[in-house]
């Protein structure tokens, strides 16, 4: 079904506005999640797998007939850097990566943070100050995240990888630049609303947009 997209991450504040807009747009969506309770929230078209994001076999399952891959996933931002695996979170991208051709998907589009670099990448005096900080409160996310680009930079696939900000409600106009901080701060509408773009627009496919409002 050419209009059935997976959402990985649907009960985060990110993933439950994408949810909501992805099935105001028409989409057939899929999510993975830990446990089905405490999902009266959801549109009743919504089709829910219960299980876990390190769980392989859940993640083929839920990728299963699906266009594109829209993921919000990621360690807690207070989590200590002790209780984070980051090696489990790198094994299931790579796991993603590698089943989406065989499985149809066309598409993966995940989020990191405007502080996250690719390989090679050379950062702005404003986005090193960001990765600092970042650094500070939370390390274990810079691991995880910057592991997760470099997955992406050296496979295969159709990919585009958002670096937000701070994620608010707020209203505001979209900024997106290749390599520039362009705000500090993101509306989630206009974050969600990017990456259900972008499933169809090719325009940033492969490349890791900045974003800000």
């Amino acid at each position: 079904m050419k209009n059935q997209i997976t959402i990985f991450g649907a009960t985060g504040m990110v993933g439950k506005r994408l949810v909501e807009r992805a099935t105001k747009r028409g989409y057939k969506v899929k999510i993975l999640v830990r446990s089905i309770e405490n999902l009266g929230w959801l549109d009743s078209g919504v089709e829910i797998i219960e299980g876990n994001y390190f769980d392989h076999s859940k993640l083929k399952e839920a990728m299963e007939g699906s266009v594109a891959i829209l993921s919000t996933i990621g360690p807690p931002i207070k989590a200590k850097s002790k209780d984070v695996d980051e090696t489990k979170y790198h094994k299931s991208l790579k796991f993603i990566t590698e089943t989406m051709p065989a499985e149809g998907v066309e598409k993966l589009i995940s989020i990191a943070g405007a502080g996250i670099k690719y390989p090679g990448e050379k950062l702005s005096f404003s986005r090193k100050i960001i990765r600092l900080m970042l650094k500070m409160m939370a390390k274990q996310l810079i691991n995880v995240k910057d592991g997760e680009l470099e997955i992406l930079y050296n496979s295969t696939i159709n990919f585009v990888n958002i670096r937000p900000p701070m994620v608010k409600d707020i209203e505001g106009d979209l900024k997106v630049d290749a390599n520039n901080v362009v705000g500090m701060k993101v509306s989630l509408n206009q974050l969600c609303d990017f990456m259900l773009d972008n499933i169809d627009n090719n325009s940033w496919n492969r490349r890791f947009p900045i974003v800000g409002s």
